[in-house]
């Protein structure tokens, strides 16, 4: 197994993501080895020649090196480009340290120690800004916040190696400046992967990437008016100089200690050894540590314990003196808490402060932090400038009076921690509320179909648009109208054909400019005679108010015009509404004449004609533009809407009802989508669910006990989703239906926010669910703990908690008990789960793994023919005998699967009877030949070897359009395919039997129509073939010109499903322009 595909198993990346991170955690490993090659050498020498005598001076001119550095370091990132930049820092610190080295030859170890020393810190920083930069460039956000962490544990771990190599090294070493020798090699290894990096990644195609913000022009001045912003910047200040002081006690204790350069460095490594053990392990229990305590206990730990380490030192220092172990013990172990929890718990405390600002002050307060910190630098140092000069005595140096100096300093910072935590608690209290006050919400503007594709009119993708104009053409032509005349400017005939063809009269006439102005200028005479027949549509001109005597004989004559000129006359108010009339053009054939018919109804608001409309829901080819329609009549409708509820009818129609009420969106539409959200349909609880929260609905008190109820049902069914994933992930050959079980759990999750979204402000919920998504799990359980109530907090955080799924069931366990299943037994509990528990497609991955254990249990035995026979064995021999058993055996197929046969989900139904036919066909036939119709069919195509749906699925997933579209979505498509594989000069027809039109997908071979007068048409590979809108509407058949493979789907279904699928929709858009 390779390295990369360690790491992804380890850290559970993606597959795409472990080259990637394979390269960054090396690099960050050599980086870490470099640091540990050159800090143990540059203090241990230094402290040895220089003493604390000299740190002060040292600190700050360290921190002018550092502060320059950096300087530099923005100045170049406006000239550079990335790639040399990284490189620049990088062979400067080897230039830096192979020139310290080799300066031993020439220079005094006394001088030179001093020039080593104060570049150890800016190296420090300067591997951050490089390690930071490249996570920048070659991750984006989602990645930076889930990665940076892992990907940085490279250096850590190359630290403690190097650190605990250190003593090994040094006795075969002439000086402890020969360490930076191998530092140098740690830089080199570097540089060849920063290479690799850049030519086997493309930054460039990272998509979201995380990208340096400008520094915001928020004052300076104008920020410490805030308190809290006055306390985040006094404790950045606390923070830097603690580093700096301790550091100080620390190599102060070290020299009063120990006498040569040798002892010095093996303690130097020993202890920053431990200490980035130390580091490793906090670091990695820290989310879970600030998950549990909070931002509180990050903010407070550190300050205290170096504190109550400092008053402990200052009794042993006065008692037993600082030469003794006990002193550098408690030193040493001020410094190794000062390292650990800043790294594990002070730093992601202090990151969270920044989340509740708004994004452009939060990157302003960010730099103004990092400018305080570096101008604490020189504060560490006049401090510790002032602290030298009272230890110096006559009598020598009294670091024992070293904690005296500082323990003030330490308690200010303590208490300055502890206001600042209080002033976060009230900075987040204070956005919340502002939230809850901003009526308005970030909901899905774009949910539905007809809304999501007007949207991709904006685009400037022609093909983007193209394809949206056909699918609402074939669906819902309305809602195109006000942007149909921007759309026929352009120089597409497609998009001119799609919508020509559905101008009806109740189109309002300002596009009739650019309608005239095609049936002149255009060279397609198809596209002419279309312009010609909307113009005419259009065109009131010397329309005029008729008698009903006039009417009548239109009545009688009724042919196309006749049935338009009424139409006009009803749009204009030049006659009266009568239902009988509206009525009649409701039932008509053209479905331009029946369209606006519907327009004209809704407009009427005659009960009757709305209970007609209603009606139309039904329809395939209307119900999209009846919908529309419907939302005119307003709460009128809702009691006739409802009905479709209680008649307990298809879920199709269920669906379209369910997406007029949320539109509509009022308080009794609202209510009825409250009433049926348990209905028994899961399909149907999810769209009522999506509904509600598409028309911001927010519940009442009496409501708020069934969306709770509904929102543990869902925490229970997660935590059940945990279980069956950890009963299922060690097994063999399980990718993917674990796989489904994680978009189970992701739709879970999605539901779960839109549950809480009803019962708390929407916003605040859309953070909550943002830094959950982000990986910020720490600051989504801070807002947690202050907006939602004990009886539900319980049950969210330790779902959302950043901890194992063990640990989530376990903390839940006395709630939602789940029992541990061994694999066999996990993979029935998934088929026989409820309805609303557990989607056909998991169900059909359980299904095909419980098929494969029964076959690989029997695949011991002899494979012979699958028939029945009731003979007797004439000749009693072990070989005949084995085949009669192997027989009975084989049909000892698990229950389960057999009972998945009466499962009303074709998908679920065709996948068992396949695994049940393969084995026993004749057993199978028992069941399918006395069921449903739908399953007599699938009878046939098993015996016949035809497609069953999971090979519809599989062909979809050819076709350029489906590419990217997950098969769990497709399996809605293939409900509606028909597979047809055509010879050479075979023909296929358009038209079905009951007179609907079919849609051609080309998988592969090509076809031909013909059409009268006319050059043939050819159609080739992965063309989408639709009669009136890439075809001649008069053309009834098609004939192969070579071996063809083709779907067949009727026009309505394949439409609509899209059209209703936005999931589906975006996929698609995204293969056709992957800037969407």
């Amino acid at each position: 197994m390779s390295i990369s595909k360690i790491f992804i198993k380890w850290f559970d990346l993606k597959p795409e993501e472990g080259l990637k991170f394979t390269l960054l955690f090396f690099h960050s490993f050599f980086l870490g080895l470099f640091i540990a090659f050159y800090f143990v050498p540059a203090n241990s020498v230094f402290i040895k020649n220089y003493g604390s005598e000299q740190l002060p001076l040292a600190y700050v001119i360290a921190g002018i090196a550092g502060y320059l550095i950096s300087i530099i370091y923005s100045s170049l990132q406006k000239k550079a480009n990335n790639k040399i930049l990284f490189l620049g820092a990088v062979v400067f610190m080897f230039v830096i340290t192979l020139i310290s080295r080799f300066s031993l030859i020439y220079l005094d170890a006394e001088y030179l120690s001093f020039f080593v020393f104060i570049w150890a810190w800016p190296f420090i920083s300067l591997v951050g800004i490089v390690s930071g930069g490249l996570a920048l460039q070659f991750l984006n956000l989602s990645q930076v916040k889930r990665m940076y962490g892992l990907m940085n544990m490279g250096g850590v771990i190359a630290s403690i190696l190097g650190y605990l190599a250190i003593p090994v090294l040094l006795p075969y070493l002439s000086h402890s400046y020969d360490l930076l020798y191998i530092g140098d090699l740690g830089l080199v290894a570097a540089v060849f992967i920063l290479l690799a990096l850049y030519k086997t990644i493309d930054s460039s195609a990272q998509k979201e990437v995380v990208k340096q913000v400008s520094q915001s022009d928020t004052n300076f001045l104008v920020l410490i008016k805030d308190k809290y912003f006055r306390l985040i910047f006094l404790s950045a200040i606390f923070s830097m100089v603690a580093i700096y002081v301790v550091d100080f006690g620390f190599l102060s204790s070290i020299k009063a200690r120990f006498n040569t350069e040798a002892e010095i460095s093996n303690y130097l490594a020993l202890a920053y050894g431990g200490l980035k053990i130390g580091e490793l392990v906090i670091s990695y229990f820290s989310s879970r540590i600030l998950s549990k305590h909070g931002v509180k206990l990050g903010l407070t730990i550190l300050p205290v314990v170096i504190t109550l380490i400092v008053a402990i030192s200052l009794v042993v220092g006065l008692t037993y003196g600082v030469a003794t172990i006990a002193f550098l013990a408690l030193m040493t172990l001020n410094k190794s808490m000062e390292r650990i929890l800043r790294r594990g718990l002070d730093d992601p405390a202090f990151n969270i402060l920044y989340q509740p600002l708004p994004s452009g002050q939060k990157m302003a307060v960010q730099t103004k932090v990092g400018v305080v910190m570096q101008v604490s630098i020189a504060v560490a140092g006049l401090i510790l400038f002032l602290t030298n000069f009272i230890l110096k005595t006559p009598d020598g140096y009294r670091l024992e009076y070293y904690p005296i100096i500082i323990l003030p300093l330490l308690i200010v910072w303590v208490l300055v921690a502890r206001q600042l935590y209080l002033a976060y608690k009230g900075k987040l209290r204070q956005i919340l509320i502002d939230l809850s006050r901003k009526k308005k919400r970030e909901s899905a503007r774009h949910f539905y179909g007809s809304e999501f594709l007007t949207k991709k009119f904006k685009k400037f993708n022609e093909k983007v648009v193209q394809t949206s104009v056909i699918l609402l053409s074939e669906t819902n032509p309305r809602v195109m109208e006000p942007y149909a005349a921007s759309l026929m400017n352009l120089r597409n005939s497609t998009i001119k054909n799609a919508i020509l063809s559905k101008i009806d009269p109740s189109w309002r006439t300002r596009i009739l400019h650019t309608v005239k102005k095609i049936y002149i200028t255009d060279k397609s005479e198809e596209i002419r005679d279309l312009a010609l027949k909307a113009k005419n549509i259009l065109d009131y001109t010397n329309l005029k108010e008729i008698n009903q005597t006039e009417v009548n004989d239109l009545i009688d004559s009724w042919t196309f015009g006749d049935k338009l000129l009424i139409e006009k006359l009803l749009v204009k108010g030049l006659i009266d509404y009568d239902d009988k009339l509206i009525n009649r053009l409701l039932k008509d054939d053209d479905k331009i004449i029946k369209t606006a018919a519907i327009n004209l109804a809704s407009k009427s608001k005659s009960p009757k004609l709305i209970k007609k409309l209603v009606e139309l829901i039904k329809s395939d080819e209307y119900y999209h533009i009846c919908g529309e329609a419907l939302l005119e009549v307003g709460d009128k409708v809702l009691d006739d809407l409802e009905e479709f509820f209680r008649k307990e009818d298809d879920s199709k129609v269920l669906f379209r009802v369910i997406e007029i009420l949320a539109k509509n969106g009022s308080s009794k539409a609202k209510t009825i989508l409250v009433k049926y959200l348990n209905y028994h349909d899961r399909n149907v609880q999810t769209e009522i669910i999506s509904a509600l929260y598409f028309c911001k609905y927010q519940a009442n008190e009496e409501e708020q006990s069934v969306i709770k109820e509904k929102l543990e049902g869902v925490i229970g069914n997660t935590l059940w989703l945990y279980a069956c994933i950890q009963d299922i992930e060690t097994e063999r050959n399980t990718l993917k239906i674990i796989q489904a079980l994680d978009l189970e759990r992701e739709f879970n999750l999605e539901n779960l926010f839109r549950l809480l979204s009803f019962l708390y402000e929407p916003r605040i919920v859309n953070l909550i669910k943002k830094n959950i998504i982000g990986k910020n799990t720490i600051f989504a359980i801070e807002i947690i703990d202050n907006f939602i109530s004990q009886d539900l907090k319980q049950l969210l955080i330790p779902i959302f908690d950043d901890i194992p799924s063990t640990q989530k069931i376990k903390k839940l366990n006395s709630i939602f008990p789940q029992e541990r299943l061994k694999f066999r037994d996990r993979l029935k509990n998934i088929i026989l789960k409820d309805y609303d528990m557990v989607g056909p497609w998991t169900i059909t991955k359980a299904i095909d793994l419980l098929g494969r254990l029964h076959t690989k249990k029997s695949s011991g035995l002899e494979k012979t023919d699958s028939t029945r026979s009731y003979e007797d064995v004439k000749i009693w021999t072990t070989d005949t005998v084995n085949k009669v058993l192997f027989k009975i055996r084989r049909s000892e197929m698990p229950d389960e699967i057999f009972v998945c046969l009466f499962h009303p989900e074709e998908l679920v139904y065709s996948t068992a009877a396949k695994i049940i036919y393969e084995e026993n066909p004749s057993k199978c036939a028992d069941y399918l030949e006395k069921m449903s119709d739908d399953k007599k069919e699938l009878l046939e195509h098993l015996s016949n070897e035809g497609f069953v749906m999971a090979d519809r699925i599989k062909f979809l997933k050819k076709h350029p359009m489906f590419f990217s579209v997950p098969e769990n979505y497709l399996a809605k498509l293939a409900i509606f395919i028909r597979v047809k594989i055509l010879q050479t000069g075979e023909e296929v027809s358009l038209i079905n039997e009951d007179n609907t039109d079919n849609v051609v997908i080309l998988i592969r071979g090509g076809l031909q129509a013909n059409v009268a007068n006319k050059e043939p048409v050819l159609f080739g590979k992965s063309d989408i073939i639709t009669l009136g809108v890439n075809l001649n509407a008069n053309v009834k058949k098609l004939k192969s010109t070579t071996k063809t493979t083709l779907l067949l789907a009727k026009r309505f279904d394949y439409y609509n499903l899209l059209v209703d699928q936005t999931e589906i929709m975006q996929h698609i858009f995204g293969e056709v322009n992957v800037d969407e």
